[in-house]
């Protein structure tokens, strides 16, 4: 699909999302539209250590990104930051958003654990910011599209991607989609991850949560109760 018809797809959704939030068609006007945060704002809207508690720590790689404001993106360093994971079920329109998504903040924090070597837990907040219209249409997109791909084993580099399902977290943001995988890689090393993407007003927001088993032996450390607190914390710093 060219890249005019995904954008024509967008605003189609946009139209649609318009007409369902719009006045009564009685001239009664439309509830303002919230203000559309700028990157260095939403910077400011990125998950502390602070927020989440006094096991947390900033992964001190993105303590400070050179040349610029603390957690804002810059051209230089998109080439590491991960894409959504779709795959071959998902529609050419959720896999080319996946992979354009312009995030404009970006934040990684850690937990400590009795065992760093055995175990790490690591929490990565991703936000952009653009037209509340246009957000819902590629909310919905995305959504459409890791929902499709549940339950599918994947190849995603070195991680071999199990089953994937959904996933119940708290009602943060307008609308919300919530996942758990698991991935095992060649030396043995499993992974249990949440993903969380967050529509709220204006503010497109994803959430990956990422328990790591280094050791063979290592058991996870995360409950149902720490994950949804991470959630809903990082939501709540959400403008």
């Amino acid at each position: 699909m060219s890249t005019s018809l995904i954008r024509l797809a967008i605003v189609a959704l946009a139209a649609v999302t318009l007409a369902a939030c719009g006045g009564d068609g009685d001239g009664t006007p439309s509830t303002p539209s919230p203000a559309v945060p700028t990157a260095d704002e939403l910077a400011g809207h990125l998950a502390t250590p602070a927020d989440l508690g006094a096991d947390w720590s900033l992964w001190e790689g993105f303590a400070a990104w050179p040349g610029g404001v603390p957690g804002v993106i810059p051209e230089d360093q998109r080439s590491v930051i991960p894409a959504l994971p779709m795959c071959a079920n998902a529609s050419e329109a959720a896999v080319a958003l996946a992979e354009g998504l312009r995030w404009q903040a970006f934040t990684q924090l850690q937990k400590a654990t009795p065992d760093p070597f055995a175990n790490m837990v690591v929490v990565q907040q991703f936000l952009l910011a653009d037209e509340p219209a246009q957000v819902a249409a590629t909310f919905a997109i995305l959504r459409d599209g890791l929902t499709s791909c549940l339950t599918e084993n994947l190849q995603d580099g070195e991680w071999e991607i199990g089953l994937r399902e959904a996933l119940d977290v708290p009602a943060v943001g307008d609308e919300r989609y919530a996942e758990r995988s698991s991935s095992v890689d060649p030396g043995g090393a499993r992974r249990d991850t949440r993903l969380v993407l967050v529509r709220d007003g204006a503010v497109l927001m994803a959430i990956q949560l990422d328990d790591v088993l280094i050791s063979p032996d290592a058991e996870p450390t995360l409950t149902t109760e720490a994950v949804d607190g991470v959630v809903t914390a990082v939501a709540d710093k959400l403008p």
